[in-house]
Formats: structure tokens, C-alpha cells, sequence
């Protein structure tokens, strides 16, 4: 039996794995190449247990919180821009109240029945809250000072928690403190309209302290307005007290207010003698003289006993006292009483300034509702002026006649006075 010849093996071709690995590398390259232009996916987020897995949405912006009872919005909407909080409204503003009301509080307090503590608490934070509410007050304040009410709380219990002795003076007091133009304009305003005294002397001082000078001829206008009304009697008997202080006080500061006081010197003799003594550089003794002597109408011992305590100071108050005094031309009863000023004594309007000094004495007027003060210089004497004043009393013992005993009995017991605070 023939076998059948073997057949050779046949060679296996490399074309075709060489054909495979290509195919492999460019489509890996071509996978690579789209993997690199395609932009990362977030890989969705594992589904919880029991959960159908689907491919997890891109989270929104979570939604803004909404009041109680309003649905919450869920559609997709633009971020808002966060509102910055707003800034809490001032207490002032918060707690605000009607002006009209807070006036209508203090002018409760009438001063005719003591104020318990609860109400006077109550008053002191209603002016405290027109003062903190500023300009808005103004017109309301004034229209309460132009109405010319006021309410005393004079010898009342209680009122001394109020702070102020009277209503109008806390007015006034809210004006000054709360300030502006507004306030200025209304403290003006007031100056042509009052008819108190005290209104004058407390505006006067409150203006000079805001702007020094400014507004002294407004002062002035007012002053002399309310000085006419009180010499036709038709300020009621108030005292002018305040408006001969304002006069000394703008004399003071320049103004030339003689003539005022002169006017005025049988109206008011003492308030116009004391505030001639205090002008500036003696610039009151003619007045004064003419006063003493008769020439112009006024108190002859007003005048004289303001010439007396000027004398240490001016030649020629203590020239025209020892003229006088040798020609006869004052009485005995007024000579007597000249020896104290002579010896110290010193006038002033008003209160004494400072109780501590000695030898204090206060002085009311009938005549003209007049209050004034004196006390007694001799205790802050150098002893140059201890000896300059016992040689004015024995110039004057020198001038009187020696019948007139009271006069040189008083003179000499305030020269022994002197005598004895001298030391050897």
C-alpha cells in the first residue's frame, strides 16, 4: 500500500499579526485622543441600598429659605446677590415722640401741689427726650416761651428733683443745649417777644457763650424794650433785677450802657447806682456825681455811697465826696452812713456772689422791687490799703462839721476797725 507522500508544513504568514497589532495601536491612539477632548464627568454618586441605580443630575443651588406658610420655590433660578442687613434704626428715632406731648408733660407741673418722685422722674425724661430730638423741638419750645405762660416752682416740695425753679427756665435751658441755628434763631426770637426779666438775663448769657459779642445789640434792644415796659409799669412789678445785670455784664464786654442807667436812676436808684460803681475805669463817677449833687433825678444816698466805695480806687470819687461833704451839700443822716464803704464795704446787684465773705448783708427795696447785696472787702486787705483807707477817714472827719457826731462817731469806730488789723 503506497503511502501518501507527507506534505510539507506550511509556513505561517506575519502579515496578519502585524496587521492586528497596528489595528490595536491606532485605535488605542484614537481612543486616547478622543478621552483627551472629551471634559471629565463627576462620577454619579453610588445609589443607597434598595435604590434603583440611575445616573446622579448635577446638583442646583439650593433654593433660599422662605417665610412660614410660602412654598418653597424648586425651578431653577439665578444665585441673588446677599442683601447686606440693615443697620438698626437710632433709639432716637425708634423711641421718638410727639414734642407737643413732651411739653404737655412738663407743663403739668403747674408748682400749686408738691411733685411726687415718680413725677418728677417722669418730667426730668421728657426734657431730656425734646433735648435728644433736637431741631424738631425747636418750634414747639418756642411757641411755648411766646406764649409768655410760666409755671413757678418756688417753695413747692419735691421740685427741687426737677432741677430748675421754674418751667420757662427749663425751656430755656433745652435751647441752649440742643443747639444749631434753628435754636439760635428761636433764642432771638424770644429776646423781642418775653416779658420776663430772668428770660433776658438767661438768653444774654447762653448767646454770649455760644458766639462772645455777636449778638449784643439784639441783648441791648431787648434789655432797654423791657426796661421802658417796667418804668410804665407794665411788666406786672417783676423785678429788673436781671436786666440791670445784662447791662453790666454787656458794659463789661464794651457796650456803652450809661445813659441806660442814668435813665433809669429814680426808677431803679440802687440797681443804677451799683451798676454805674461798675463800669469799667470808672467811667460811672460823673454820673454818679451828678446824681449826688442833684443835677439829674435819683438817690442822693444811692449815689453817694457808690462814690464812697469807689474812693480807694478813683481820686475822683474821693475829690467830689470831700467837696461835697465842705460845702455842705450832704445831710447828716447820709454822711453817717458813708463810713463802712469808706472802711470796705462793697455793693453788688443781686445775691452776694460769694456768701463766705464777711460782713455779708442783703438789702430789698420796696421802692422799685429792688434786691441787692453787700459785703465786707476789709478782710483781703494788703496793709498799704488798710493805711490808704484810714487816711480817706481822717480826710473826711477833717470835712464834716464836728456837730455832726453821728457821722464822726461812725467814722472813727470804722477807723479803730482798721486800726486794729494793722501790724506793727
Amino acid at each position: 500500500m503506497n503511502k501518501a507522500p507527507k506534505q510539507a508544513p506550511q509556513k505561517k504568514s506575519p502579515v496578519v499579526p502585524v496587521l492586528m497589532i497596528a489595528l490595536v495601536v491606532i485605535g488605542g491612539a484614537i481612543g486616547f485622543k478622543v478621552f483627551k477632548s472629551s471634559p471629565p464627568t463627576t462620577p454619579p454618586t453610588p445609589p443607597a441600598a434598595g435604590n434603583v441605580s440611575h445616573p446622579v443630575p448635577a446638583p442646583r443651588p439650593a433654593p433660599l429659605p422662605s417665610k412660614a406658610g410660602t412654598p418653597t420655590q424648586t425651578s431653577p433660578a439665578p444665585a441673588a446677590r446677599p442683601t447686606p442687613p440693615t443697620a438698626p434704626s437710632p433709639p432716637s428715632e425708634v423711641a421718638r415722640v410727639d414734642a407737643k406731648d413732651l411739653v404737655a408733660t412738663l407743663a403739668s407741673v403747674t408748682g400749686k401741689e408738691p411733685v411726687a418722685p415718680d413725677q418728677a422722674q417722669k418730667w426730668k425724661e421728657s426734657l431730656q427726650q425734646l433735648i435728644r430730638q433736637g431741631a424738631s423741638s425747636v418750634p414747639v419750645i418756642q411757641q411755648f416761651l411766646s406764649s409768655n405762660l410760666d409755671a413757678s416752682f418756688a417753695g413747692v416740695g419735691g421740685v427741687g428733683a426737677l432741677g430748675y425753679n421754674s418751667l420757662r427756665s427749663a425751656m430755656l435751658d433745652a435751647l441752649g443745649q440742643i443747639g444749631g441755628p434753628e435754636s439760635t434763631q428761636a433764642m432771638l426770637q424770644v429776646l423781642q417777644t418775653s416779658i420776663f426779666p430772668t428770660d433776658i438775663s438767661t438768653l444774654a448769657n447762653t448767646l454770649n457763650a455760644q458766639a462772645p459779642g455777636q449778638y449784643q445789640q439784639a441783648i441791648l434792644d431787648a434789655v432797654r424794650q423791657q426796661l421802658n415796659m417796667g418804668g410804665m409799669d407794665q411788666l406786672g412789678g417783676a423785678n429788673v433785677l436781671p436786666l440791670f445785670q445784662a447791662l453790666a455784664s454787656e458794659a463789661a464786654s464794651g457796650a456803652n450802657v450809661t445813659a441806660d442807667l442814668v435813665q433809669y436812676a429814680e426808677k431803679w436808684p440802687f440797681y443804677a447806682a451799683i451798676a454805674l460803681a461798675s463800669l469799667p475805669e470808672g467811667s460811672g463817677v460823673p454820673s454818679l456825681e451828678q446824681i449826688a449833687q442833684g443835677i439829674v433825678p435819683g438817690n442822693q444816698g444811692a449815689a453817694v455811697q457808690a462814690l464812697a466805695e469807689l474812693a480807694s480806687q478813683n481820686a475822683a470819687a474821693l475829690n467830689s465826696l470831700l467837696d461835697m461833704a465842705k460845702n455842705g451839700q450832704l445831710s447828716d443822716s447820709i454822711l453817717s452812713q458813708l463810713a463802712p464803704f469808706l472802711a470796705g464795704r462793697q455793693y453788688q446787684l443781686g445775691p452776694p456772689q460769694d456768701a463766705s465773705s464777711g460782713g455779708v448783708l442783703t438789702f430789698h427795696m420796696a421802692n422799685g422791687n429792688q434786691d441787692f447785696s453787700a459785703y465786707d472787702a476789709s478782710g483781703t486787705m494788703t496793709q498799704p490799703q488798710i493805711a490808704q483807707r484810714i487816711s480817706m477817714i481822717d480826710q473826711l472827719l477833717q470835712a464834716v462839721p464836728a456837730s455832726d457826731t453821728a457821722t464822726v462817731d461812725s467814722l472813727q469806730e470804722q477807723r479803730n476797725i482798721l486800726a486794729g488789723k494793722q501790724t506793727h
